[in-house]
């Protein structure tokens, strides 16, 4: 076959891309060409950031609950095909032993997202898989097959699976460009927004506490209504609000932050394992300790330049008065400070904070059983440029191999027909 056509081209060399690559190789058994394009200078860039390095591989949670977007019912043939057994299995046939750690989520043994990306590359190396870097497909063409006008020359197809990701991360290659590829052959894509992102907030008191982290329950609430909590680690920083708590529930301030309806607030449970009768009878004793003022009044139960904030916030300024001078009504007030510490929400780091990207081509489009274009057949899309995100802990990247799957298989038996 000649050098620039092949049986399969896929556009994308991110999770899904690669992932993808190996399947179709595997069901094709040397049968078929297989090809990945990737704009950027290697494969799998935005795998090796996946954990903070370590590479949350997929979640024992992962079902429908855990995913989001205009129509999420439309991945739950997808995930219920290619299950998180199946992911771990995989990934031990490449070399890549798995193990399940805390909140469910699934790491490789090594907990090294270099050691992942290179068995990856190696396994599709090893089946003829040909990797085209520094080159971006530009447009698509449907003629008797696929033409690919792309950086390095002219490719050809028979099939397309485009799995180049979102617009989230674009200092690891995210863009939203890559959605005209498919909006320039009829597809449409539903807003983008970032999700699993930090939140920006008013720093009157925030950026006090810059650095520190706590385990609390952060809720965000859109005028009054809580509309999600969650509790874990959350960071303080210049900006506002980060960590894994507070990213597992931002995408609500993201759908809001593109609305602008409401007031969102954070609201901070800084003692979640006190309840307020505990924390009550802990002021009471402080009070009566000798030689204590309100500088030192939370030493040993917060953090002290928390509680000197949390203390500030609730209209305290006077660090050399007295504890014992506080009556009960002072108390009540600190502890409600303690337990609903709330910050107004200005909005979030946008793409270039976050980890994924809710939105996306709409799934009505295309079939559910085999990612098929409904539009334009033989052209087939997979992961994060389809309008289906997942929290965090490993359920994006479940995505992104159980569609790559569903794809790949079908392109083979299309091919085989």
């Amino acid at each position: 076959m000649a050098e620039n056509r092949y049986d399969i081209v896929i556009i994308g060399g991110g999770a899904a891309g690669l992932a993808a690559s190996i399947f179709a190789a595997r069901g094709a058994k040397g049968s078929c060409s297989v090809a990945i394009v990737e704009k950027q200078q290697r494969v799998g860039r935005k795998l090796l950031a996946t954990g903070n390095g370590t590479c949350n591989l997929s979640n024992s949670g992962a079902d429908l609950s855990r995913y989001h977007g205009n129509d999420r019912g439309f991945a739950s043939g997808v995930l219920e095909g290619f299950p998180v057994e199946k992911t771990c299995e995989f990934f031990a046939s490449i070399g890549v032993e798995c193990t399940e750690r805390e909140d469910g989520r699934i790491y490789p043994l090594c907990l090294q997202a270099g050691a992942v990306l290179d068995c990856m590359r190696l396994e599709a190396r090893s089946l003829g898989v040909a990797e085209l870097v520094n080159m971006q497909v530009t447009g698509i063409v449907c003629n008797d097959g696929f033409i690919l006008d792309t950086t390095g020359g002219r490719l050809y197809a028979k099939r397309v699976l485009v799995c180049t990701g979102g617009a989230a991360s674009p200092s690891l290659g995210g863009s939203a460009e890559s959605y005209s590829l498919l909006t320039s052959l009829g597809h449409t894509r539903t807003p983008l927004f970032p999700s699993i992102v930090q939140v920006r907030t008013d720093t009157q008191y925030i950026k006090s506490v810059k650095g520190i982290r706590v385990d609390a329950v952060i809720s965000f609430e859109l005028d009054g209504r809580t509309l999600a909590s969650e509790k874990g680690e959350v960071l303080f920083t210049d900006y506002g609000l980060s960590g894994p708590a507070v990213m597992q529930i931002s995408r609500f301030v993201s759908d809001w932050e593109r609305r602008r309806q409401g007031r969102m607030t954070a609201v901070l449970n800084l003692l979640p394992d006190m309840g307020q009768e505990q924390i009550m009878e802990s002021l009471r004793r402080r009070i009566g300790m000798q030689g204590r003022t309100m500088g030192d009044m939370l030493t040993g139960l917060l953090q002290n330049r928390l509680g000197q904030t949390v203390l500030r916030s609730a209209g305290y300024r006077d660090f050399s008065r007295p504890a014992v001078s506080l009556d009960e009504d002072d108390l009540e007030r600190i502890a409600k400070a303690i337990t609903r510490w709330e910050t107004e929400v200005t909005g979030t780091q946008g793409m270039g904070g976050a980890q994924t990207t809710a939105g996306g081509i709409a799934t009505g489009e295309f079939d559910p059983n085999t990612m098929e274009s409904r539009i334009v057949p033989g052209l087939y899309a997979a992961g994060e440029l389809l309008d289906i995100d997942g929290d965090c802990g490993g359920f994006n990247l479940q995505w992104a191999w159980a569609s790559a799957y569903a794809a790949s298989r079908a392109i083979i038996d299309s091919l085989d027909r």
